[in-house]
């Protein structure tokens, strides 16, 4: 078995790893590269393969950072299966096609900024028809089913624990069993089950987003939020939550329902201006045997997403009008790094405002208009236009949906005996993983890499 490590190596975007197994070639993942338009449109638009050769591609998640370039992948020559669990399915369908939407609106919008400085037009990674066309490519298989993506390889999924759907894909072949994490969700947290540990592997490729830092209780990220809404409500602040629309957003529309049932939301709305969240919240009612106990109880009670004053928006005007609307309220918005989508009108609006605030709850890659607002910039540019950045910003790493160092490190432990052989780190910034590498590497001399990009092994 030969494995080339290509996307999401020494960073945490553009997920993407090839194998070989006796001449036949498959994916683990085919995600979007997110950063730097430049890097991106580089990144994105080539393969250091012939997509045709590809037999099947095997999909941990929906996250467009894993799956977002499928539809590209198609275009070029692919036309295997995309294998993926039932949920994965119905998210990926909808952040593909949402991704080609905002693809061609942000390109139609960019070149006639080209247009007028004489430029020639440039055209997006893919379009809606490309979108729709690997979508008749997925192939759905339940957690713990076993199947054959090529002669020689079987494969089974089980929970990661991450967003609905996501799973942690296991490789046996000849014998030897290969664990890939995917994105390795955390205990305890609401909604989804918490993630499964297998046994008697021989190699992890374990991802590292946080390898190097340790999590907030969930309990303290919603007292955390309870101050920041009280703020908001002292300032008459417009709260601007730039929010990944899966998993992120319906996380904390329950802790917003709670808070609502106490009393905090009293006379402050919550607008979720996402028509992508919107659907991906339907997805999450379509799928409760993806839930855990406590969020399955909720669902056979009633709607654990909805509240009174929360308000889901579709209408592109009715977005536009909560640009007129004064505070305190509360607008929820994709994308989560900021790189797209309403979210960016809502900033336009709203961050030069001292009164405003701005909360970030989730991950924000280097070269992200969320990484420069996170990073503390004084001046961003959104649109080509340059803003000031004079609302107040707060970040909530807690609530990631991603393992941190301490969960990493116990998984690998929890999974250690005597045929492991070497863990790769991937899907993590080069800080992150060397003191993820660290700490595994002291559990009992464990032999770890962090590979970098292209970087092939033979197992």
């Amino acid at each position: 078995m030969n494995i080339t490590f290509i996307g999401a190596t020494q960073t945490v975007t553009g997920s993407l790893h090839l194998f070989e197994f006796k001449k036949q070639k498959f994916l683990l993942e085919c995600g979007l590269y997110q950063g730097h338009r430049e890097d991106a449109e580089r990144i994105n638009s080539t393969f250091p393969f012939k997509p045709k050769d590809i037999k099947a591609v095997i999909l941990s998640h929906a996250h467009i950072d894993h799956s977002g370039n499928l539809p590209n992948l198609s275009k070029r020559g692919f036309t295997g299966p995309i294998y993926c669990t039932p949920a994965t399915k119905d998210i990926a369908s909808l952040l593909i096609l949402d991704s080609a939407k905002i693809q061609e609106y942000d390109f139609e919008y960019l070149n006639k900024r080209r247009k007028e400085l004489g430029l020639p037009p440039k055209e997006p990674l893919y379009t809606m028809s490309d979108a729709e066309n690997v979508i008749n490519q997925f192939t759905t298989v339940e957690y713990k089913k076993t199947f054959a993506p090529v002669d020689g390889v079987t494969i089974t999924l089980y929970d990661a624990g991450h967003i609905l759907g996501s799973s942690i894909i296991l490789l046996e072949a000849e014998g030897k069993r290969i664990l890939f994490s995917g994105d390795l969700g955390r205990k305890n947290m609401p909604i989804i089950k918490d993630p499964y540990t297998p046994h008697n592997i021989d190699y992890i490729i374990l991802e590292s987003t946080y390898g190097g830092r340790t999590h907030a209780s969930f309990d303290r990220m919603t007292a955390e939020l309870k101050d920041i809404i009280e703020e908001g409500k002292a300032k008459k602040s417009k709260i601007i939550v730039p929010a990944f629309a899966v998993e992120r957003t319906q996380v904390l529309i329950t802790m917003l329902k709670n808070l609502y049932e106490e009393g905090v939301l009293k006379d402050v709305p919550v607008y979720i201006d996402s028509p992508l969240a919107t659907n991906v919240t339907d997805v999450f009612r379509n799928h409760p045997d993806c839930f855990d106990k406590e969020t399955y109880q909720l669902f056979t009670e009633g709607d654990p997403f909805n509240f009174a004053g929360l308000n889901y928006i579709k209408d592109t005007e009715e977005s536009k009008s909560l640009n007129e609307k004064k505070g305190p309220m509360i607008i929820m918005s994709a994308s989560g790094m900021c790189e797209g989508g309403r979210v960016t009108h809502h900033l336009i609006h709203s961050i030069a405002n001292a009164h405003n605030i701005i909360l970030l709850t989730g991950f924000q890659a280097r070269g992200t208009l969320g990484r420069k607002i996170l990073d503390g910039a004084e001046k961003v540019s959104i649109f080509n236009n340059e803003f000031d950045v004079r609302a107040k910003v707060y970040f909530m790493g807690g609530l990631s949906a991603h393992a941190d160092g301490n969960d990493l490190v116990e998984y690998v432990k929890n999974i250690k005996n005597g045929v492991l052989k070497k863990v790769y780190l991937v899907h993590g910034d080069i800080e992150e993983s060397r003191a993820l590498q660290e700490r595994i590497v002291s559990l009992d001399h464990i032999d770890v890499d962090i590979p970098q990009s292209l970087t092939q092994i033979t197992i």
